[in-house]
């Protein structure tokens, strides 16, 4: 088996349609379809980058990363620095898949569970140092939106998986 061939502009145009079709439902189900439950609101954005890493490497998870975090800080629920945050979080998740995990869902998860974790212990850390509130009430806010983001994680690495298989990697390398 060959190297596949490169992609071709309008492979990778439909490649990043079909990329950022993805991100706006996922972002509309986050903050409009979600948020109407009475759950915690999930993460979904980072879980997002973190399987465009994860499938697709780390320069495509370092720029899918960017656009999901101009989709949080659209939404208004963190600020710009998430943009940073998230390109990273999609730079690296695709290096540690390339070189250390498997590039499938076992990786993915291990990736989504660590930047969530870390994520929710920096809102946390903040808020407890900003004198918010107790440490208590933070878990009782953190701990089932992180248990929720985890269970997200699930479809949005479907959603992801459909757009590598048909548009982007998995499909130029058949």
């Amino acid at each position: 088996m060959g190297t596949p061939a490169p992609m071709t502009r309008q492979e990778i145009i439909h490649k990043w349609a079909a990329y950022l079709i993805a991100l706006l439902l996922i972002g509309l189900l986050d903050y409009y379809a979600l948020g109407q439950t009475p759950i915690a609101l999930p993460l979904l954005m980072p879980s997002a980058a973190v399987a465009a890493g994860t499938l697709e490497g780390p320069a495509f998870g370092a720029a899918y990363g960017f656009f999901a975090g101009m989709v949080m800080a659209g939404f208004g629920h963190e600020s710009v620095a998430c943009l940073a945050v998230l390109c990273f979080a999609g730079w690296l998740t695709g290096i540690i898949a390339q070189n250390v995990l498997r590039r499938d869902f076992f990786g993915h998860m291990i990736c989504a569970a660590g930047l969530l974790a870390l994520w929710e212990a920096w809102q946390v850390w903040s808020r407890y140092r900003a004198g918010v509130a107790s440490l208590e009430v933070l878990a009782q806010v953190a701990l089932p939106e992180l248990g929720w983001s985890l269970a997200f994680s699930l479809p949005v690495y479907w959603v992801m998986l459909f757009c590598c298989v048909f548009f982007g990697r998995i499909r130029n390398e058949e």
